[in-house]
């Protein structure tokens, strides 16, 4: 078993899944109030949502194999270093968990980049070996597939897209 967590520019979901089949998610959107204590109220929701879910379906933190982030912007090493849409800078959300629920195996990642291998695997992108895929949410976020492989860039981690200011 997976636990999933999306963190995105406006919500924040938390998710068991088995497999390819998720078992249970809860949900809830930021509100404008919270913006100014925002790294506390991930850390809180987090926490809170696996708590219940493992509760509610009987299962020890144990049994969890690894649990996945994907947030907005730049990260490195497991800390969100910018999400300019969220204000977050150097937050170490990955440290968070593991000191809480004493489990070593968790990854952060880019959502844009999270959406993108979601959509090669199982969606609209299984049969393209080579595309270019936007995430349209709060912010703009992208990736790019040549041969059937993941691009990786070296200085935004999810081909993130940025307005010019003249």
């Amino acid at each position: 078993m997976k636990i999933g967590i999306d963190i995105g520019g406006s919500h924040i979901a938390v998710g068991l899944v088995d497999n390819d089949k998720i078992i249970d998610i809860r949900e809830r959107d930021f509100l404008q109030e919270e913006r100014d204590r925002i790294c506390e109220v991930i850390e809180n929701t987090m926490i809170e949502y696996i708590s219940k879910i493992l509760t509610k379906n009987r299962i020890s933190i144990k049994e969890i194999e690894r649990i996945g982030l994907a947030v907005p912007g730049k990260n490195k090493d497991g800390v969100m270093v910018r999400a300019e849409n969220l204000g977050i800078a150097n937050f170490d959300i990955t440290g968070v968990l593991k000191k809480h629920f004493n489990i070593e195996n968790i990854s952060l990642n880019n959502d844009a980049k999270c959406a993108a291998i979601c959509e090669k695997i199982y969606g609209s992108l299984k049969s393209y070996d080579d595309a270019v895929f936007m995430c349209l949410g709060t912010g703009i976020g992208g990736a790019v597939f040549l041969d059937g492989n993941l691009l990786m860039p070296k200085r935004n981690p999810g081909f993130e897209l940025r307005t010019c200011n003249n």
